[in-house]
Protein backbone atom coordinates (compact mmCIF):
# COMPACT_ATOMS: atom_id res chain seq x y z
CA UNK A 1 0.00 0.00 0.00
CA UNK A 2 1.25 3.79 -0.61
CA UNK A 3 2.70 5.42 2.19
CA UNK A 4 1.95 9.17 2.85
CA UNK A 5 3.91 11.64 3.53
CA UNK A 6 3.61 12.92 7.57
CA UNK A 7 4.88 16.10 8.93
CA UNK A 8 7.06 14.12 11.08
CA UNK A 9 8.81 13.41 8.44
CA UNK A 10 11.97 14.76 7.14
CA UNK A 11 12.75 16.98 4.38
CA UNK A 12 14.99 14.53 2.70
CA UNK A 13 12.50 12.18 3.13
CA UNK A 14 9.98 14.27 1.76
CA UNK A 15 11.84 14.61 -1.55
CA UNK A 16 12.92 11.23 -1.76
CA UNK A 17 9.26 9.63 -1.89
CA UNK A 18 8.22 12.64 -4.23
CA UNK A 19 11.16 12.27 -6.61
CA UNK A 20 10.72 8.42 -6.30
CA UNK A 21 6.92 8.71 -7.33
CA UNK A 22 7.78 11.44 -10.31
CA UNK A 23 10.09 8.20 -11.57
CA UNK A 24 7.52 5.75 -11.41
CA UNK A 25 4.57 8.04 -12.76
CA UNK A 26 6.91 8.08 -16.19
CA UNK A 27 6.74 4.86 -16.23
CA UNK A 28 3.22 5.02 -16.61
CA UNK A 29 3.33 8.20 -18.98
CA UNK A 30 1.66 9.92 -16.27
CA UNK A 31 3.44 13.59 -17.16
CA UNK A 32 1.01 15.37 -15.26
CA UNK A 33 1.18 14.02 -12.51
CA UNK A 34 5.03 14.71 -12.97
CA UNK A 35 4.52 18.37 -13.49
CA UNK A 36 1.70 18.84 -10.65
CA UNK A 37 4.34 18.21 -8.05
CA UNK A 38 7.45 19.65 -9.47
CA UNK A 39 7.13 23.52 -8.17
CA UNK A 40 6.46 21.84 -4.79
CA UNK A 41 9.60 19.41 -4.60
CA UNK A 42 11.53 23.15 -6.68
CA UNK A 43 10.48 25.01 -3.69
CA UNK A 44 11.20 22.25 -0.51
CA UNK A 45 14.74 22.00 -2.04
CA UNK A 46 15.11 25.33 -2.21
CA UNK A 47 14.07 25.92 1.42
CA UNK A 48 16.29 23.17 2.66
CA UNK A 49 19.10 24.69 1.17
CA UNK A 50 18.61 27.99 2.43
CA UNK A 51 17.60 26.52 5.87
CA UNK A 52 21.45 24.45 5.86
CA UNK A 53 23.07 27.65 4.63
CA UNK A 54 21.52 29.78 7.25
CA UNK A 55 22.16 26.93 10.19
CA UNK A 56 25.92 27.64 8.88
CA UNK A 57 25.69 31.33 9.24
CA UNK A 58 24.85 30.55 12.60
CA UNK A 59 26.94 28.35 13.82
CA UNK A 60 29.69 30.88 12.26
CA UNK A 61 28.61 33.61 14.13
CA UNK A 62 28.36 31.09 17.63
CA UNK A 63 32.00 30.88 16.57
CA UNK A 64 32.76 34.54 16.41
CA UNK A 65 31.06 35.04 19.71
CA UNK A 66 33.47 32.54 21.27
CA UNK A 67 36.38 33.73 19.43
CA UNK A 68 35.69 37.48 20.50
CA UNK A 69 34.69 36.18 24.03
CA UNK A 70 38.40 34.28 24.51
CA UNK A 71 40.22 37.70 23.09
CA UNK A 72 38.70 39.91 25.78
CA UNK A 73 39.19 37.27 28.09
CA UNK A 74 43.11 36.99 27.41
CA UNK A 75 42.71 41.03 27.71
CA UNK A 76 42.07 41.11 30.89
CA UNK A 77 44.66 38.09 31.98
CA UNK A 78 47.26 40.15 30.09
CA UNK A 79 46.34 43.46 32.06
CA UNK A 80 46.40 41.42 35.65
CA UNK A 81 49.84 40.35 34.70
CA UNK A 82 50.59 43.78 33.58
CA UNK A 83 49.78 44.98 36.80
CA UNK A 84 51.36 42.75 38.99
CA UNK A 85 54.53 43.20 36.96
CA UNK A 86 54.14 47.20 38.08
CA UNK A 87 53.71 46.29 40.96
CA UNK A 88 57.04 44.55 41.53
CA UNK A 89 58.71 47.72 39.94
CA UNK A 90 57.05 50.14 41.79
CA UNK A 91 56.85 48.97 45.19
CA UNK A 92 53.83 50.68 46.94
CA UNK A 93 52.04 51.49 43.89
CA UNK A 94 48.62 49.15 44.50
CA UNK A 95 47.75 48.92 41.33
CA UNK A 96 46.82 45.66 41.32
CA UNK A 97 44.38 46.38 44.49
CA UNK A 98 43.12 49.70 42.16
CA UNK A 99 42.14 47.34 39.44
CA UNK A 100 41.93 44.15 40.64
CA UNK A 101 40.40 44.68 44.21
CA UNK A 102 39.10 41.00 44.63
CA UNK A 103 43.06 40.08 44.44
CA UNK A 104 42.04 38.03 40.96
CA UNK A 105 40.40 37.53 37.27
CA UNK A 106 38.34 34.22 37.71
CA UNK A 107 35.30 35.70 38.84
CA UNK A 108 35.31 38.56 35.45
CA UNK A 109 36.06 35.92 33.07
CA UNK A 110 33.40 33.50 34.07
CA UNK A 111 30.68 35.59 33.40
CA UNK A 112 28.20 35.02 30.79
CA UNK A 113 29.47 36.12 27.46
CA UNK A 114 26.34 38.75 27.78
CA UNK A 115 27.76 40.34 30.86
CA UNK A 116 31.52 40.42 30.12
CA UNK A 117 31.77 43.50 27.98
CA UNK A 118 30.10 45.84 30.90
CA UNK A 119 32.81 44.18 33.28
CA UNK A 120 35.56 44.83 31.05
CA UNK A 121 34.53 48.75 29.88
CA UNK A 122 34.26 48.95 34.21
CA UNK A 123 37.74 47.80 34.33
CA UNK A 124 39.02 50.16 31.59
CA UNK A 125 37.59 52.88 33.16
CA UNK A 126 39.77 52.03 36.63
CA UNK A 127 42.56 51.64 34.02
CA UNK A 128 42.29 55.02 32.85
CA UNK A 129 42.10 56.44 36.50
CA UNK A 130 45.63 55.59 36.17
CA UNK A 131 46.30 58.05 33.71
CA UNK A 132 46.66 58.56 30.11
CA UNK A 133 50.53 58.24 30.18
CA UNK A 134 50.51 55.22 32.59
CA UNK A 135 52.32 51.57 31.76
CA UNK A 136 48.63 49.89 31.77
CA UNK A 137 46.95 52.59 29.72
CA UNK A 138 47.12 50.96 26.66
CA UNK A 139 45.10 47.65 28.08
CA UNK A 140 42.17 50.25 28.79
CA UNK A 141 41.85 51.19 25.43
CA UNK A 142 41.90 47.29 24.35
CA UNK A 143 39.83 46.37 26.75
CA UNK A 144 37.03 49.11 25.05
CA UNK A 145 37.81 48.07 21.68
CA UNK A 146 37.81 44.01 22.75
CA UNK A 147 34.26 44.67 24.56
CA UNK A 148 32.79 46.52 21.47
CA UNK A 149 33.57 43.56 18.68
CA UNK A 150 31.96 40.70 21.42
CA UNK A 151 28.63 43.35 21.76
CA UNK A 152 29.12 42.98 17.77
CA UNK A 153 29.51 39.56 17.55
CA UNK A 154 26.86 38.75 19.73
CA UNK A 155 24.31 41.12 17.83
CA UNK A 156 25.23 39.33 14.88
CA UNK A 157 24.74 35.70 16.21
CA UNK A 158 20.98 36.70 17.40
CA UNK A 159 20.40 38.16 13.92
CA UNK A 160 21.92 34.73 12.99
CA UNK A 161 19.60 32.75 14.89
CA UNK A 162 16.19 34.28 13.89
CA UNK A 163 17.57 34.08 10.50
CA UNK A 164 18.06 30.39 11.28
CA UNK A 165 14.68 29.88 12.88
CA UNK A 166 13.27 31.57 10.14
CA UNK A 167 14.46 29.45 7.32
CA UNK A 168 13.27 26.29 9.27
CA UNK A 169 10.13 27.44 9.40
CA UNK A 170 9.29 28.15 5.98
CA UNK A 171 11.25 24.93 5.19
CA UNK A 172 8.49 23.29 7.17
CA UNK A 173 5.69 25.38 5.77
CA UNK A 174 6.97 24.13 2.06
CA UNK A 175 7.16 20.30 3.86
CA UNK A 176 3.27 20.75 3.97
CA UNK A 177 3.02 22.21 0.42
CA UNK A 178 4.39 19.69 -0.70
CA UNK A 179 2.44 16.54 1.80
CA UNK A 180 -0.77 18.28 0.16
CA UNK A 181 0.62 18.01 -3.30
CA UNK A 182 1.67 14.80 -2.73
CA UNK A 183 -2.13 13.44 -1.32
CA UNK A 184 -3.75 15.56 -4.48
CA UNK A 185 -1.25 13.62 -7.02
CA UNK A 186 -2.39 10.34 -5.50
CA UNK A 187 -6.51 11.39 -5.23
CA UNK A 188 -5.88 12.28 -8.70
CA UNK A 189 -4.32 8.85 -10.18
CA UNK A 190 -6.76 7.46 -7.97
CA UNK A 191 -9.79 9.10 -9.66
CA UNK A 192 -8.19 8.85 -13.06
CA UNK A 193 -6.16 5.28 -13.31
CA UNK A 194 -7.70 3.28 -10.64
CA UNK A 195 -6.50 2.04 -7.30
CA UNK A 196 -4.21 -0.63 -8.49
CA UNK A 197 -2.09 2.04 -11.06
CA UNK A 198 -2.62 4.75 -8.33
CA UNK A 199 -0.66 2.18 -6.00
CA UNK A 200 1.80 1.38 -8.54
CA UNK A 201 3.51 4.84 -9.07
CA UNK A 202 4.13 5.66 -5.25
CA UNK A 203 6.06 4.13 -2.75
CA UNK A 204 4.98 1.92 -0.60
CA UNK A 205 4.96 0.93 2.93
CA UNK A 206 8.32 -0.25 2.96
CA UNK A 207 10.09 1.63 5.31
CA UNK A 208 13.91 0.47 4.17
CA UNK A 209 12.49 1.66 0.41
CA UNK A 210 10.82 4.70 2.27
CA UNK A 211 14.16 5.94 3.51
CA UNK A 212 16.56 4.97 0.14
CA UNK A 213 18.70 7.64 0.86
CA UNK A 214 19.29 10.75 -1.01
CA UNK A 215 22.08 13.02 -1.57
CA UNK A 216 22.69 16.08 0.79
CA UNK A 217 21.96 19.49 0.29
CA UNK A 218 25.08 21.07 -1.34
CA UNK A 219 26.40 23.28 1.21
CA UNK A 220 29.69 24.15 2.79
CA UNK A 221 31.30 21.32 4.93
CA UNK A 222 31.62 22.51 8.63
CA UNK A 223 35.32 22.52 9.51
Amino acid sequence: MSRMLADRDSTDLHLNLSRRHQRLARRYKQAALVAAIQTSIDGLAARQSTSAEKELDRQGAYDDVQAADGDLDDAIRNLFSGAESFDRDHLGAGTLAILFPSGGFGTMIELEVAQEPDAAEALAIKVETLGTAHTLAPHGVKLKTLAAIVREALSALNDAVRAAKNAQAEEEIAQGTLRRQYESNYLTARQSLGRGIAERIFPGTNRSQANEPTPPPAVPAIS
